[in-house]
């Protein structure tokens, strides 16, 4: 998610009444109470939908030292952490698994690393090693609630629905995903393409690496692939180890 730009995104939106006007802002993410209210869902479902990997709940960061990097492999099987970048970082980082299950069942869990899309891993440099999250600090992304809603077929309080379906024109420069539509260059074309295959085949997730290869592509990162598609995380999802999929299937 480009922080910045998504939080100039948030703006009011004015609806009247009978009783008079109320106000709705358009939020990058929602607590989980909110998301509970949405879905008239009791916490225990969403806490068995993210502890099976099947919504990828967050924390906001605010301005701490985190490290981006991917993981390489040597010829011997050995996996190295390459770091990326380093900054000051402002925005939401996704949670794994064991962390989320550990939180609903105890409280609170002291967290070292993250999930993100835009590189292997995320987690803390310097003098600041863990971090400690309690159930009250849990947010979902506008991104992941949507690409939620567009699997389950749920669509806020209209109950409209929408197929979970993959569409592609021949080239893959035009494809729909989960009620979702992109446009796509020449690689982006290629990477959906080879991803879509393996879905068809019974094999979704694969080595991002290699596709990247496959599709003639120089970058090895993904998220360079498609940063020019911010909602691209709607198309394609991360496994947060170096492997992808279109997203739902």
């Amino acid at each position: 998610m480009n922080w910045d730009r998504q939080a100039a995104r948030t703006k009011a939106k004015h609806f009247a009444s009978e009783s008079g006007a109320r106000m709705e802002i358009e939020k990058a993410y929602f607590t989980l109470a909110e998301v509970l209210d949405r879905w008239s869902l009791p916490e225990a479902d969403v806490a068995y939908l993210a502890e099976n990997d099947q919504l990828r709940l967050s924390i906001r960061i605010l301005n701490l030292p985190i490290e981006f990097g991917d993981f390489e492999e040597t010829d011997d099987g050995r996996c190295y952490s390459i770091p990326s970048e380093r900054s000051s970082f402002n925005g939401l980082l996704d949670l794994h698994v064991q962390d989320v299950f550990q939180l609903f069942r105890i409280g609170e869990v002291s967290v070292t690393r993250f999930r993100t899309t835009k590189a292997d891993y995320a987690c803390f440099f310097g003098s600041r090693e863990t971090l400690t999250i309690r159930k009250p600090d849990l947010v979902l992304s506008r991104e992941e609630r949507d690409r939620f809603e567009a699997k389950s077929g749920f669509r806020g309080a209209a109950g409209v629905k929408q197929a979970n379906a993959f569409h592609a024109s021949a080239d893959y420069h035009h494809v729909r995903c989960n009620g979702h539509e992109f446009q796509l260059g020449p690689i982006q074309a290629q990477v959906v393409r080879i991803l879509h295959a393996a879905a068809q085949r019974g094999e979704p997730w694969q080595s991002g690496k290699a596709v990247l290869g496959e599709a003639g592509s120089r970058s090895l990162k993904m998220s360079d692939i498609f940063k020019s598609k911010k909602d691209w995380p709607l198309l394609i999802e991360s496994n947060g180890r170096g492997a992808y999929r279109l997203a739902g299937h």
